[in-house]
């Protein structure tokens, strides 16, 4: 299976989390949530190395999935994925009280590289797209800037870069990059070269390029 973590509508490092599993995105719920276990959250999420449990949460019932309960980290632990949990199930917990809200002591736009400074550019979230595949979540990555669409260099695209494309376009995590113009070459300017993400930006236009 093919795992992520996200926080939920968040453009930082504070948000409902919420975990990729089955093709789907769910919940993670709160019980015996502990600190160890917000703390491999965080950096799982590259915001940081703790977190705190936002506790003032409404009533009401959980919409979607809710996939895991009692996840318990402890010292031992070096990845959120190790630790023990309840075994996957869909209806985890059931009352929005308790999903798990965190916030990171992290940033998550602060890049890991130490690159010189690159101008934003000025494409809206949506304004990503993926064509010549099966559907519009495979083929060659294409952004719009300046009232045209563009391509994108693959010199240093990898699975990272390829993540956040695939986050952006609503598509779950990557399944696989391939490079050479596999799906035919583009037309039209060349709008972004050396993208290098992280892997948990919330879109391209958050991620360091030329």
């Amino acid at each position: 299976e093919f795992t992520a973590l996200r926080l939920e509508n968040s453009n930082s490092c504070s948000g409902r989390l919420q975990v990729f599993y089955n093709g789907t995105w769910g919940s993670v719920c709160s019980n015996s949530m502990t600190p160890k276990t917000l703390s491999l959250a965080c950096k799982e999420l590259g915001c940081g190395d703790r977190g705190t449990l936002e506790t003032r949460l409404p009533y009401g019932r959980v919409s979607g999935p809710a996939w895991l309960d009692r996840v318990q980290c402890g010292e031992r632990n070096s990845s959120f994925w190790q630790c023990p949990s309840a075994p996957w199930d869909p209806q985890s917990c059931d009352d929005l009280r308790d999903e798990t809200h965190i916030t990171c002591n992290g940033n998550s736009e602060l890049p890991r590289h130490q690159h010189p400074p690159a101008p934003t550019p000025c494409w809206t979230q949506e304004k990503i797209r993926a064509v010549g595949g099966e559907n519009g979540c495979s083929g060659r990555v294409e952004v719009w800037h300046r009232g045209a669409w563009g391509t994108v260099c693959d010199d240093s695209w990898d699975m990272r870069d390829a993540e956040v494309a695939c986050r952006q376009l609503g598509c779950g995590p990557a399944v696989s990059v391939l490079d050479e113009a596999a799906f035919g070459e583009g037309t039209g300017p060349i709008w972004l070269e050396q993208v290098d993400c992280r892997g948990t930006e919330p879109s391209l236009q958050d991620c360091w390029a030329r």
